[in-house]
């Protein structure tokens, strides 16, 4: 008995949206802070650190979704290369991944809402959690609705930001080391790659792409290229316009930065984007949590998770998958410190990143005499070994490294 599909109804569009959405969300709003004042005036120099080792690893994703193009994503990819025990232990914490940074992302919705309207933080938290589901279960062509909206809206108030800032850009010294130095950059590296679970999200959505095994490897790989660009301008723009003391003590750092400018109508403004942004990336979270939840219900022998199997309802989506991603999120959402949660988000996706470079690793020396190549197949290769995975792999373990500090250090 073959598995159950589920229905086809994404393009590269809605992908690229996806992508860039998944990415481009609460990590920009909530993290630049607390990167400023690990790195200083160097801000700009961790974005493009943290986003050229996601770039690595971005391209191991898209090399394996163009092979196993399996709404499971990393759970199949591990299965893949180093079997099924191993895969089901990982899938621990590539759930926990996604559930703990939409909880994290949550008690931000809330602290940005309480900004407009004075409401208790944990109600918001299990609202907006609750309506993200919602949109999950009507399935994912729409809530690829409501991304698309959303992600318009965050990358407008992002470009707003930039438009009006970027005549200031060289106006301060961007090469200016705080007192930190080069540790206190790399720690904004490792604390800014928070951001980057887009990518385990988005390779979850492959079972319902149309012809995936060449539209995802592009969308994982421009969604990551356009959002570098994307952030490493709001980093100029944000340490040139505000010294980077006033940012890194800012509550809403961005807001902060255009308030400068707008004063607080913009600043008003930018808090409502932030909603937005916020918002889309918890749904994005949910939506690929509970297909990977499905995905490992579905190749396991554990009877009780086979109720995660059923695909039911108007939007024929994993619902019983998507209710308990959604209550679980909830329980770390009421834990109410951003910092805790995020942190401990932050944990989880160095392990999976890294599992995953080192599963193409393992399944590219297994398979070294095949002659038959992937449709996306990484260049730079020894013995079928990917050079830019081995770095990936490396430059992952630093920066797991460095958010230990971070931790320990109390920066988190």
């Amino acid at each position: 008995m073959g598995k159950k599909k589920l229905k086809k109804t994404l393009g590269l569009l809605d992908i690229l949206m996806f992508g860039i959405g998944g990415i481009v969300g609460a990590g920009i709003y909530a993290i630049i802070g607390e990167a400023a004042a690990l790195s200083g005036n160097m801000l700009w120099l961790s974005f493009i650190i943290a986003a050229c080792i996601a770039l690595l690893t971005g391209l191991s994703y898209a090399e394996f979704v163009s092979r196993f193009p399996d709404s499971g994503g990393s759970f199949e990819y591990i299965k893949q290369s180093l079997g099924q025990k191993s895969a089901l232990f990982m899938s621990i914490f590539m759930i926990f991944t996604g559930v703990v940074a939409a909880a994290a992302i949550a008690i931000s919705f809330a602290s940005y809402l309480t900004r407009l309207w004075e409401f208790p933080s944990w109600i918001i938290v299990i609202g907006v959690i609750g309506l993200m589901a919602i949109f999950n279960i009507f399935g994912a062509k729409y809530s690829s609705y409501y991304n698309s909206l959303a992600t318009v809206i965050t990358i407008g108030g992002l470009a707003v930001v930039i438009a009006f800032c970027l005549p200031e850009i060289g106006k301060t010294d961007l090469t200016k080391l705080n007192d930190a130095g080069w540790n206190g950059v790399v720690a904004a590296s490792a604390l800014i790659f928070f951001s980057f679970i887009g990518f385990e999200d988005l390779v979850k959505m492959a079972e319902e792409t149309k012809n995936p095994k060449k539209v995802m490897p592009k969308g994982v790989l421009l969604s990551g290229l356009i959002v570098l660009v994307i952030y490493v301008l709001i980093a100029l723009s944000s340490v040139s316009v505000l010294d980077w003391k006033e940012l890194a003590n800012a509550e809403g750092p961005l807001a902060a930065v255009i308030e400068t400018k707008l004063g607080s109508i913009g600043a008003t403004g930018l808090v409502v984007v932030a909603l937005f942004a916020t918002s889309k990336t918890i749904l994005s979270n949910i939506l690929g949590t509970s297909r990977l939840l499905y995905d490992v219900a579905r190749d396991s022998d554990i009877d009780w998770l086979k109720k995660f199997t059923t695909i039911s309802g108007i939007g024929n989506a994993p619902n019983y998958a998507i209710i308990a991603i959604t209550i679980v999120a909830i329980a770390f959402g009421l834990l109410g410190d951003l910092k805790l949660v995020a942190s401990i988000s932050n944990v989880f996706i160095f392990i999976v990143f890294g599992i995953v470079n080192f599963s193409l690793i393992v399944f590219r020396y297994k398979n070294r005499k095949s002659k038959q190549k992937a449709a996306f197949h990484i260049p730079l290769n020894i013995l079928n070994i990917p050079i830019p995975t081995v770095l990936a792999l490396a430059t992952i373990i630093v920066l797991f490294g460095y958010n230990i500090y971070n931790l320990a250090q109390g920066n988190l």
